[in-house]
């Protein structure tokens, strides 16, 4: 086992990589782990690679790495212990961790199996995109937009100009759109999900959020008059979406302006926000809290990012998402608090440091209370049905989830123990959100009544050989 840090920090992006290296610099150890093979999490991903790249090839995608490399630098020249490759399968409440390590190995890789322990810890796993179920979509062919955006960062993959169709809502939908037209991509039509009247609801707001955070807001009019100068068909209101195909994806079915219509696609990119990733927030039983405007849990923190365990902080979007710049200030935040208190930071010192931190992200929330608003998540009744997959790994369906709730299953733990949902490789990931709000649409209970799915150890699968050819530190 490695000797104990002051601090251990899970997740290398805009927050973890804040946190590491503030930590670092007021003197405490710090262990950062990251399951990337290089900084930089997913919005920041393959950042090295991608700001040293030619202007003409995947450095277009640069534009949305403000901020990047002078954290990505202030990693490399930081003493912490950083550890790319790291697969955190197991945070005891006691702060010790479990973690495969897949390392070089001549022109191979083994796995290490790695424990630590640590006096405090900083959560900053980030948020993954939002499930939104509807028929075939599990087909090959429906992927979502940050899968898309992933192979496009990692490998330079870019659909072609023709089969390529986005569906959903959410400035990363937006986003991937310009990356792909800044590469000469382009999507042959875009199927707007969000239910009509969406802009007359947050309008009220777009003053407080324009005054709050200028620089997000003209952005994202600017990716917006970018989608529509993109060339894509843009249907509105879209509800009742299908994706049909036998083997894969071959054409999709949906309503929109009050008739059915049906497209060729061979890809189609799905997005309906992002959540906070909670899988180790869960494991460690901190508190959670139902946000009714984003359809979500999330991890109760005070201002500064400290949970319910007066140990564990939660910095960036796995505390409640706020975007890229805001993370990287909720890191900086948590890791002076968490200086602070390892008797580290004078609090006076700390209090200065923090005092307008604070203050800037009061002003940049009213931008974000606005998305909220704007980009509310779809209703899951506009595009689910009885014979849709809620569960991918287990094949369960919205029908024996309903058949469930009405045999007493009032709440995801027992449809757990009905239907197997939530049993798969994802442990889950995937099906947890829908099946929390379809119950708390059935039983009239709010979630947090019904709760969330209980998480256990291994956070992620682990091969069996894994295990078997690992070579433990103990």
């Amino acid at each position: 086992m490695t000797e104990p840090v002051d601090l251990a920090v899970i997740g290398a992006g805009p927050a973890g990589l804040a946190a590491a290296t503030t930590a670092a610099a007021h003197g405490l150890t710090v262990l950062l782990l990251d399951e990337q093979a290089e900084p930089g999490g997913q919005v920041w991903r393959q950042a090295e690679r991608i700001l040293g790249a030619d202007s003409s090839g995947l450095g277009k995608v640069a534009a949305s790495y403000g901020g990047a490399r002078e954290a990505v630098a202030a990693l490399r020249q930081s003493a912490l212990d950083y550890r790319p490759g790291a697969t955190v399968f197991d945070v005891s409440p006691d702060l010790r961790l479990s973690w495969l390590q897949r390392e070089a190995d001549g022109g191979g890789t083994r796995h290490a199996i790695r424990e630590g322990a640590a006096k405090a810890l900083i959560l900053a796993t980030g948020a993954m995109e939002r499930p939104l179920p509807f028929p075939g979509w599990t087909l090959p062919g429906v992927m979502g937009v940050g899968a898309l955006q992933t192979a496009l960062k990692v490998g330079g993959l870019r659909p072609g100009s023709e089969g390529l169709v986005l569906a959903g809502q959410g400035p990363l939908l937006l986003l991937y759109l310009a990356q792909i037209a800044a590469l000469g991509g382009r999507a042959a039509a875009i199927l707007d999900l969000a239910p009509p009247g969406r802009m007359t609801a947050a309008f009220p707001g777009l003053p407080q959020a324009f005054f709050g955070d200028p620089r997000t807001m003209i952005r994202g009019f600017g990716l917006l008059l970018r989608r529509a100068l993109s060339g894509a068909r843009i249907y509105r209101g879209v509800t009742r979406l299908a994706a049909l195909g036998d083997e894969s994806l071959e054409h999709l079915s949906f309503e929109s302006g009050g008739r059915r219509h049906e497209l060729p696609c061979s890809l189609l990119g799905v997005h309906d926000g992002v959540i906070p990733s909670t899988q180790v927030s869960r494991l460690l039983g901190l508190e959670h809290r139902w946000h009714d405007e984003r359809q979500c849990f999330e991890p109760l923190c005070d201002p500064d990012g400290r949970s319910s365990d007066a140990w564990v902080w939660i910095a960036g979007d796995g505390g409640g998402v706020e975007g890229a710049d805001l993370a990287t200030l909720r890191g900086t935040l948590a890791a002076l608090k968490a200086a602070e208190h390892l008797g580290r930071l004078p609090t006076a010192e700390s209090e200065k440091a923090a005092a307008p931190l604070r203050a800037r992200r009061a002003r940049q929330q009213r931008a974000r209370a606005f998305l909220d608003r704007l980009y509310a998540p779809v209703p899951l009744e506009n595009h689910l049905t009885d014979d849709t997959p809620i569960c991918r790994c287990e094949g369960v369906t919205t029908a024996a989830v309903r058949q469930a709730v009405d045999q007493g299953a009032g709440g995801p733990n027992r449809v757990k123990t009905f239907t197997r949902c939530g049993m798969g490789p994802c442990q889950g990931r995937f099906c947890g959100p829908s099946l929390v709000r379809l119950i708390a649409a059935e039983t009239g209970q709010p979630p947090d009544e019904t709760g969330a799915l209980r998480i256990r150890p291994p956070l992620k699968p682990i091969l069996l050989g894994d295990y078997l050819e690992a070579e433990p530190e103990l």
